[in-house]
């Protein structure tokens, strides 16, 4: 009987741009929204329609609305980064970068200063590409990692490299062949 999970071609990983803050404010929003049009709708109908009663009565469902277009956004995501068997797939808005595997040969995680996300440097023989990690739906140890599985299915792997200083992690991921454990101690 063939085994079938030894066989099967390996399904490529989508990393896209995450929704999530949108949806909670906008459901945050639309928490706050209804109790206050239903509030305004009893007790804020004056007998005479003035300018300024019209904006208070049309800030409940003002803010309903805005709560429901953030709560279910209509767009594709912007950013988005496919890791296959054979090349990583960056798509932004306009271009779209691809790096063969064979060719990669370091990636770098950093913060930039004063920045709250980290950023990914995928480096080549030629060039560096940049990916910010920033409302992904993976965290930037994540893709290290997955891109470090498609690696070692062609025989490397990925090695942290170390400081002069104490031996501390510096944060670059170089690309080496062979076995991972081979020099380990």
């Amino acid at each position: 009987m063939p085994d079938f999970a030894m066989t099967a071609p390996a399904a490529d990983t989508y990393i896209r741009e995450d929704f999530r803050f949108r949806r909670v404010g906008g459901g945050l929003l639309v928490f706050i929204a209804i109790p206050l049009t239903l509030f305004w709708a009893r007790f804020g109908l004056p007998l005479r329609y003035d300018f300024v009663d019209l904006l208070f009565i049309l800030a409940g469902p003002g803010l309903l609305l805005a709560g429901l277009w953030a709560a279910f956004p209509r767009r594709a995501p912007r950013v988005r980064l496919i890791i296959g068997d054979e090349v990583l797939r960056i798509i932004n808005r306009r271009e779209e970068t691809t790096i063969p595997l064979d060719d990669l040969r370091s990636i770098q995680r950093r913060h930039p200063g004063r920045q709250s996300q980290q950023r990914l440097s995928f480096n080549t023989d030629g060039n560096s590409i940049r990916f910010d990690v920033v409302h992904m739906t993976h965290e930037a140890a994540d893709i290290i990692n997955l891109v470090g599985i498609r690696l070692e299915k062609k025989g490397k792997h990925l090695r942290e490299g170390r400081t002069d200083v104490l031996g501390a992690p510096n944060g670059i991921w170089e690309v080496r062949i062979g076995n991972p454990f081979e020099d380990e101690i």
